[in-house]
């Protein structure tokens, strides 16, 4: 089993996160999960790994996959100047995983400089899926529990309203 979703599931059951472990292909995009019709019975999450213009404050967001957001008004949600993508190599080397696999799970053994931002529209879902460093898994548990579940690392981490 791969070490770094062992450690997200180590984690989950040490804090007491009920959770339910779904196989499936490898999901890129939030296309690819409508293109499998996957059907967890949880809301659909986008996750953005984004970084500032001078690469001193990294951000992992997330948000219902409905919501629109364009990178300059969140740059200003986040009092930042300027907001782009991240590349492969800082996904890499702030969250140890590669495109596809982005999470709030990604923080139990990431670099502890990346900010998570999740949108409140997530927190208040019964069940909310997410990756466990793996995009061949999710893993659905309640929203309410991303509190307890980001409180436990050593990060900075805000729920927000991120606007349509």
């Amino acid at each position: 089993m791969n070490k770094m979703k062992e450690k997200v599931y180590e984690y989950l059951d040490s804090i007491g996160i009920t959770y339910e472990i779904h196989e499936h292909p490898p999901l890129y995009t939030c296309a690819d999960h409508d293109k499998y019709h996957l059907d967890f019975g949880a809301i659909g999450i986008k996750n953005l790994f984004l970084r500032n213009h001078n690469k001193s404050a990294y951000y992992l967001v997330s948000m219902p996959d409905e919501k629109r957001i364009d990178l300059h008004t969140l740059s200003m949600i986040l009092d930042e100047k300027k907001l782009s993508f991240a590349s492969e190599e800082d996904l890499y080397d702030k969250l140890r995983v590669t495109t596809g696999s982005v999470s709030i799970l990604n923080t139990i053994e990431c670099d502890k400089s990346v900010i998570v931002v999740v949108d409140r529209d997530i927190i208040v879902n019964e069940r909310v899926g997410f990756h466990p460093n793996e995009n061949t898994v999710t893993i659905v548990f309640k929203g309410t529990e991303i509190d307890k579940i980001l409180s436990g690392l050593d990060i900075e981490y805000r729920f927000m309203d991120l606007e349509v």
